[in-house]
């Protein structure tokens, strides 16, 4: 099976769509799951030794999604500054995935720029396109980036 899934920080943050988390689980050994899908209703992989953490992040949503991006943003940071290995996800992999890919690395102190960040997440996974919502809600939370 094709790997569809990618790594932001190697060994430790790994990204993907929705379909990529079970892969993920089993060939990564993930401790825990970010899943930012608002629609979701329950963990993309089977594995009882999982966390699964829900960040319920609408793809086109009508209300202000910074809060949420924060907290997503800071799930995955949280869990890979605890030392374990993390992967964070929506349907698609694209628009909130790479949106809190970049979030991640301007977090990490990795990138300093929100431009930068961008583009080393897509650097990454070139499927990523934050929309312009989205890239808004970066631009409030990281207003120095």
């Amino acid at each position: 099976m094709q790997k569809q899934y990618h790594e932001l920080i190697a060994g430790r943050i790994y990204f993907g769509g929705a379909s990529d988390i079970q892969q993920i689980a089993d060939v990564e050994h993930i401790d825990v799951v970010v899943d930012l899908r608002e629609e979701s209703t329950g963990c993309a992989a089977s594995n009882p030794t999982l966390i699964w953490q829900q960040i319920p992040l609408g793809d086109n949503a009508d209300q202000p999604q910074a809060p949420l991006f924060k907290d997503a943003i800071q799930a995955v940071v949280s869990a890979y500054r605890d030392g374990k290995k993390v992967a964070f996800h929506c349907g698609g992999g694209k628009g909130r995935t790479g949106t809190v890919a970049a979030g991640v690395l301007l977090e990490l102190g990795l990138c300093s720029t929100l431009d930068e960040a961008e583009a080393a997440a897509k650097a990454i996974r070139p499927v990523i396109n934050i929309k312009p919502d989205q890239r808004e809600a970066l631009e409030s939370l990281y207003p120095n980036a």
